[in-house]
C-alpha cells in the first residue's frame, strides 16, 4: 500500500505536465519554420535548452548548444565566403538541419527522458486520444531505453573481441564493424518490439473498458510560468526587426 501511495504522489520540484510538454514540442517544431529571424530562432532554441538543463540532461544540452551556435556562426559567414557548389549545398543542408530540426529533436529527447510511460498514457487518456496512438507510444517509451541497453551490450561484446574502430581487426576487415554491430542490433530491435507489444497487450492496454491509472497528473504553477515565459520570448522576438 505504501508503494502504491509513493507511485501515486505527484512529483515534487520542477516538473511539467506531459500535456504541456507535448504542447511546447508542437510549438517548437512549428515556430522554427515560421520565421527565419536570428533572434526568433534563438528564442525557440532556448526552450528545449533550458528544459534539458532543468531535467539534468547536461550532456545533451551542451551538445545542442554547441551545434546550434556553430550553425548560427556558419549561417552568418556563409554569404561572405565563397564555397564550391557541392560544399555550399552540404553546408546549407547541415545548417538547416541544425537550426530548423534540432530544437524539435531536443524537445523529443526531453519529453522521453522526463516522462514515464504511465504519465504518458494517463495524459493521453485525459486528452481523449485513441488507443491506436496510446499503445504504440507506451511501447515506444519502453523500447528506446531497452534498445540503448542492448546497443551498449553489443558494443561491450565487440570491444572484448577487439572489433572496433582503430584496431587491427578493423583495418583488416572494415566491413566487420558494420556486420557485427548492426545485424545483432537489428535482430534485437525486432525481438524487443515484439516482446514489448505483447507485454502492453498483456497489461490490458487494448481493453475497450475505460482503464484507471494510479499515476496522478495535473497542471501546476510550473506549467503556467513555463508557458508564459516561452510565449513572451517568442512574441517579443517575433516583432524584432531584422
Amino acid at each position: 500500500m505504501e508503494q502504491l501511495q509513493a507511485v501515486a504522489n505527484i512529483k515534487k520540484g520542477f516538473c511539467l505536465d506531459p500535456r504541456i510538454k507535448l504542447f511546447l514540442m508542437a510549438v517548437v517544431a512549428t515556430a522554427e519554420f515560421l520565421y527565419s529571424h536570428t533572434a526568433f530562432m534563438i528564442a525557440v532554441a532556448l526552450i528545449p535548452f533550458v528544459l534539458l538543463l532543468t531535467n539534468r540532461q547536461y550532456k545533451t544540452g551542451i551538445i545542442f548548444f554547441i551545434l546550434f551556435t556553430a550553425g548560427l556562426v556558419v549561417q552568418a559567414v556563409q554569404n561572405s565566403i565563397q564555397f564550391p557548389m557541392v560544399i555550399n549545398m552540404l553546408i546549407v543542408l547541415l545548417v538547416g538541419l541544425v537550426l530548423r530540426l534540432f530544437p524539435a529533436f531536443m524537445m523529443g529527447a526531453y519529453f522521453i527522458k522526463s516522462t514515464t510511460a504511465s504519465e504518458c498514457v494517463a495524459s493521453l487518456g485525459r486528452m481523449h486520444i485513441g488507443r491506436q496512438i496510446t499503445i504504440p507510444l507506451s511501447v515506444l517509451f519502453r523500447f528506446i531505453p531497452t534498445m540503448q541497453e542492448e546497443s551498449s551490450s553489443i558494443k561491450d561484446a565487440m570491444r572484448m573481441r577487439e572489433v572496433q574502430f582503430g584496431t587491427k581487426k578493423f583495418w583488416r576487415n572494415p566491413a566487420a564493424l558494420v556486420e557485427y554491430r548492426f545485424i545483432p542490433l537489428m535482430i534485437s530491435v525486432v525481438k524487443i518490439g515484439e516482446d514489448l507489444s505483447a507485454a502492453a497487450l498483456t497489461r490490458g492496454l487494448d481493453n475497450p473498458i475505460k482503464r484507471t491509472n494510479i499515476t496522478k497528473i495535473a497542471f501546476t504553477h510550473y506549467d503556467v510560468i513555463t508557458v508564459l515565459i516561452a510565449a513572451i520570448m517568442l512574441v517579443l522576438t517575433f516583432f524584432i526587426p531584422q
